[in-house]
């Protein structure tokens, strides 16, 4: 068990090295990135980062603060609505594209998985590693998973993403109970 929380806290160290210049946290990005570019529902938030639904909430009270999100209440006056200030949504892209889109926290990750060794193939380890951790949190999850993945890791992920870009992109995040228009 030690072994796996050391894992953890040496990737969050990776992470915090990647997101510092850009005044993130690997959970503050992984937050926006669940909410993307569309108004999400703070309820779904909590559910598909598999934390508990206070955490979400300071969080997305603390990235309001900041000016990075915004946040109002649907019609039925009980739902929050959550989504990217213009800010926010410029923070993010450029923190993905310096983290993610350019390899960056790939390469990191795999000079760790191949233990330095250039030989290595990561992509085999990576999956082993990945699968592992279905397995563990298949069998100890306090709750099922929620409906996809954050990060898509297999390239059939990226598929639906690569033939419906311009569908993702045209979509406004139609919910019929906003009240507020963006």
């Amino acid at each position: 068990m030690f072994e796996m929380k050391g894992t953890h806290l040496a990737l969050q160290r990776v992470g915090r090295g990647l997101l510092k210049p850009f005044g993130l946290t690997p959970a503050r990005f992984d937050l926006m990135r669940a909410i993307g570019a569309r108004w999400v529902k703070q309820s779904d938030l909590w559910r598909r980062l598999n934390v508990v639904r206070s955490a979400v909430c300071e969080m997305v009270h603390a990235l309001e603060v900041l000016g990075w999100v915004r946040r109002v209440r649907a019609a039925d006056s009980r739902t929050w609505l959550v989504k990217l200030t213009r800010r926010g949504r410029a923070l993010y892209d450029s923190a993905h594209d310096r983290c993610i889109e350019s390899g960056d926290a790939t390469l990191s990750v795999d000079r760790g998985l191949a233990d330095e060794h250039v030989e290595v193939d990561t992509r085999r380890v990576r999956e082993e590693v990945l699968l592992i951790c279905d397995a563990v949190q298949r069998v100890f999850r306090a709750r099922p998973r929620a409906r996809g993945d954050l990060y898509p890791w297999r390239p059939e992920d990226y598929y639906f993403w690569l033939i419906d870009a311009a569908d993702h992109e045209s979509n406004d995040g139609d919910i019929p109970f906003v009240t507020v228009n963006w």
